[in-house]
């Protein structure tokens, strides 16, 4: 499904990454959660890599959103800290998906581990720590899930 991040008529950093997608798979299993997209050579560095503005702004988003949703919230989590290692560059036409795993949830904080990959080889590893705000806060919800067969491209997995 395509994530829209638009926020009635308002357009956010977001809706300027490129088109992401969401995959929901069983719950408690490794596909609970997976954001995904196609590399495109406007996403890439002068050595034909994948940007690692990308791959960190792409972690950032699993790890809220996919984070959040493996522990059943749905609220903005403003990412408090985050560290990256890049393993390995992703190309022009890869698929990439990436996941959270849960590493701690406290009252206040989200602590997850994030995983890019290509087919089955891990490309970036992110660490993160969201907060988790009181109350309801915004929800991370208002992003709309487009369930029209438009919304992926051909070639990408359901």
């Amino acid at each position: 499904m395509r994530i829209d991040f638009d926020r009635g008529g308002l357009t956010t950093f977001n809706g300027h990454v490129g088109t992401l997608y969401a995959k929901r798979g069983e719950k408690g299993t490794r596909d609970e959660f997976v954001l995904g997209f196609r590399v495109h050579q406007h996403m890439c560095n002068p050595a034909g890599g994948l940007h690692g503005g990308m791959m960190m702004t792409v972690a950032d988003l699993v790890g809220t959103m996919g984070g959040g949703t493996l522990v059943g919230l749905r609220k903005f989590l403003p990412t408090v800290s985050m560290t990256f290692d890049f393993v390995a560059p992703a190309r022009v036409g890869d698929w990439v998906e990436g996941r959270a795993e849960i590493v701690r949830q406290t009252r206040s904080l989200l602590f997850t581990n994030i995983y890019l990959t290509v087919g089955e080889e891990k490309f970036l590893r992110a660490s993160q720590i969201a907060k988790i705000p009181s109350g309801e806060g915004l929800a991370f919800g208002k992003a709309k899930l487009d369930r029209s067969a438009a919304g992926a491209p051909a070639s990408a997995p359901r």
